[in-house]
């Protein structure tokens, strides 16, 4: 048995179905079979990847996103691969002789030791000690592979020829694994990326069709032998707009944002220069290099998130009261009470927009969506379809709608995602609402090894279905760590999560 699992990160049938006779590739899956895979509560890449390799939901895992607060000591921990100590489908696959390759999925970082490789994705901080082998990153790096382009930072259309670029390197070192791998997967991050800012545009369809090209040259060299899976973590739609989450809590009286004090951000909008109006400026004369090589990376940083709009989770644990009603980690809300909670939810659900609308689908509470979990779970849960949901603090302003500023995230996460595959061991089966959890059981039983009775997923039979469920392993592999990890933090910042 040989498995190829390839995630196109954000992936949605939404997006794709019209412009299949485009991408003759994916239409070639996408005829064989194909069904929406349900991602997880909250539908984010960090803890989605993980719900995949491991097949368990995020309260199993203890990661709701891509920090978790720490109340006792009053501060956001930032998650990482060492927070999570659950085994993963490549841990099950090396004690059971099979070799695996994991090449540029987020969560992965810092890289683990596994019978294979293992190259860290996105979200890795600095392009260092981010493989498995140690001696496979030096490789990398003297062939030029780099975990994220440039237009990962920039969003710049001009730049998308980078992304593209990227895409064919991830799949070229994966193609390099699969002469001694029997399970290889590899993420291609920046379909993600592409979608925020430019959804269903020309641009967008231009990339996608780049990502089917290089998807063709990929199968071609790839033995038959290979079973391939198409999926994606999580899905997309199309947004009004934004919704400032925290901005809402403090207009309700719920939380307290103390902006005592001159910092730059007043300096800077005296003269009327946020944030995106001084990244539009510099990538405009090409500057930000320029500035990059004159002064310290980590002042500049500093200097452009006190900029008016700019303030994210970044020094707002020491603004906020942290016995306050409420802390929120968008679409999470930790409250003081069940009562708080309540009373949240119900204004939540009647905030609308400009337009009348509302704004807030459902919010749903913690204990329902993970009623198993040993760790304290967020009090609610929102899920929002029209507008993306924003930790950032901008004062009096509650809404930003589509337009309203160049790097306006135009679509945000929804939970659907894709699944589709072929190969010689694929299975014609008919699609019951598969989950994001069900892949991992579903790979293992392809294998022949028996789905260990702590995940939470069902093997749906895609790859066959030849095994058993037997006993989790009394002890699991690592030590949960979360730890304050200022490269990823940094990481996470400059993409827009924290």
């Amino acid at each position: 048995m040989k498995v190829c699992v390839i995630g196109l990160d954000g992936a949605t049938w939404d997006l794709l179905d019209p412009w299949l006779d485009d991408l003759p590739t994916i239409k070639s899956f996408a005829d064989e079979r194909r069904t929406t895979l349900d991602s997880c509560i909250p539908p984010l890449s960090m803890p989605a990847w993980k719900v995949y390799s491991t097949g368990m939901n995020p309260g199993d895992l203890g990661v709701f996103t891509f920090v978790e607060p720490d109340f006792e000591e009053e501060r956001f921990k930032t998650v990482t691969n060492e927070s999570f100590t659950t085994r993963e489908i490549w841990d099950y696959l090396g004690e059971h002789g099979h070799k695996s390759a994991v090449v540029n999925m987020p969560t992965t970082y810092p890289p683990r030791d596994i019978d294979g490789w293992q190259i860290s994705g996105p979200f890795s901080g600095k392009q260092e000690d981010y493989t498995r082998p140690e001696e496979l990153g030096r490789t990398l790096d003297r062939n030029g592979y780099t975990i994220l382009p440039e237009y990962y930072l920039s969003r710049d259309p001009d730049d998308i020829g980078e992304a593209v670029d990227s895409v064919e390197t991830k799949l070229q070192t994966s193609l390099g694994f699969t002469e001694t791998a029997d399970f290889v997967h590899t993420t291609l991050y920046l379909t993600d990326t592409v979608q925020h800012t430019e959804w269903d545009s020309p641009v967008a369809k231009s990339f996608w069709e780049s990502v089917d090209e290089k998807l063709a040259w990929f199968l071609d060299e790839l033995d038959d032998e290979w079973n391939v899976v198409l999926m994606s973590d999580h899905g997309f739609g199309h947004t009004k707009g934004r919704f400032y989450l925290n901005t809402w809590l403090e207009q309700e009286g719920y939380i307290h944002i103390d902006d005592s004090g001159f910092d730059f951000g007043d300096l800077f909008g005296l003269v009327g220069l946020d944030y995106d109006r001084a990244l539009a400026l510099m990538q405009k004369l090409r500057l930000s290099g320029v500035v990059l090589d004159v002064l310290p990376e980590s002042f500049l940083r500093k200097v452009a998130r006190q900029m008016p709009g700019n303030r994210k989770l970044e020094g707002l644990e020491d603004k906020i009261e942290w016995e306050a009603d409420a802390v929120a980690l968008a679409p999470l809300i930790y409250t003081r009470n069940r009562a708080v909670a309540d009373e949240i939810r119900s204004k939540l659900l009647e905030v609308t927009d400009k337009y009348g609308d509302r704004v807030i689908q459902e919010v749903y509470y913690g204990e329902d969506i993970y009623p198993d979990a040993d760790v304290r779970v967020p009090d609610l849960v929102i899920k929002h379809t029209d507008y993306g949901i924003s930790d950032i603090v901008k004062p009096g302003v509650l809404f930003e709608y589509d337009g309203d500023w160049r790097h306006h995230k135009t679509a945000h996460h929804r939970r659907n995602g894709i699944l589709t595959a072929r190969g010689p061991d694929v299975e014609d089966i008919e699609f019951d609402e598969p989950r994001l959890y069900d892949l991992a059981p579903t790979i293992l039983d392809g294998f022949g090894i028996d789905v260990p009775e702590d995940m939470r997923g069902e093997s749906i039979g895609l790859l066959g279905s030849n095994s058993q469920r037997r006993p989790v392993p009394v002890e699991r592999n690592v030590e949960r760590v979360v730890e304050h990890d200022s490269d990823v933090e940094e990481k996470l910042k400059n993409l827009g999560y924290l």
